[in-house]
């Protein structure tokens, strides 16, 4: 893999934007395996991890209050940004891991949406359109659509296909996820999203199973933005690229599952307990 070209003015940012992270996780596992998947070019590359918690769950605020405990001569956290992000220095090796608060809600629609940079609770299960609403205007955050199998289909297609009409392409990026088999065409809405210059992002989307901990990092999206005024913070440049007009797409690294991989996780997914528990009791 060639690296994707950088200017001295900007730094660029390789970012998993849909992490999820249960109490079934090794949470040194967790953290080696982003920081092996998303590959550094520069000094300055930022490695970055955003959360998709479900509602209840508080791993975010747990390990940005020091709750959860690292052992000291492995790990550090060496950034808090205070608009909810903390950076974490693996010592022997001396590599940085952004983690970015996030949740992730279901529609009444049963369709999923992100709530970027912000950890802010808003109910599940409102309209799709007071969803996005909310996580705009009420907690702060970035709306989101994430792809999900079977979720942008047919009615519910056209429900994304009318959230994206009626959101302008600064107010509302795409996830994609390696749960979308390789062997299938992109949505339509991609094209669209392309043309009108929407963010579509790349998320890793780890399942509950414990040999899920080795999944994030593994699909990203990386690009560029000015060099941050204060290094001790990420949101603030993060929220400008991404609710500016782009340029140029956003490049996508790493791998999508297979359809029988992605059948196998989400199988094993279903028989597995842990996803309705609050991980951060767990760690």
């Amino acid at each position: 893999m060639s690296a994707p070209s950088s200017s001295s003015r900007s730094i660029r940012i390789l970012m998993d934007a849909h992490v999820h992270f249960y109490p079934s996780y090794d949470l040194q596992t967790f953290l080696l395996a982003a920081l092996d998947h998303l590959p550094r070019y520069a000094p300055t590359d930022q490695r970055v991890l955003c959360l998709a918690e479900r509602t209840g769950h508080t791993f975010f605020q747990s390990l940005a209050q020091d709750e959860i405990p690292l052992p000291s001569d492995r790990w550090r956290i060496v950034a808090w940004d205070p608009e909810g992000a903390v950076k974490i220095r693996h010592r022997p090796t001396h590599r940085d891991l952004w983690i970015i608060a996030g949740r992730q809600y279901t529609t009444r629609e049963n369709i999923e949406v992100c709530s970027l940079f912000s950890d802010a609770p808003v109910p599940d299960h409102m309209t799709a359109r007071d969803t996005v609403r909310a996580i705009r205007e009420e907690a702060g955050g970035l709306p989101a659509l994430d792809w999900a199998f079977g979720k942008w289909l047919f009615a519910r297609g056209k429900l994304v296909r009318r959230l994206l009409e009626t959101n302008p392409p600064a107010t509302l990026p795409l996830i994609d996820t390696a749960m979308r088999p390789r062997s299938t065409l992109p949505p339509a809405v991609y094209a669209t999203a392309l043309r009108d210059g929407r963010p579509i992002l790349a998320g890793s989307d780890p399942l509950s199973p414990p040999a899920e901990q080795t999944q994030p990092g593994r699909y990203a999206a990386t690009f560029q933005i000015p060099v941050p005024d204060d290094p001790g913070t990420i949101i603030a440049p993060l929220r400008t690229f991404l609710t500016s007009p782009l340029t140029s797409p956003l490049t996508l690294l790493g791998t999508r599952d297979t359809l029988l991989r992605a059948l196998a996780r989400r199988r094993a997914a279903s028989r597995h307990p842990a996803a309705s528990r609050n991980p951060s009791s767990a760690v």
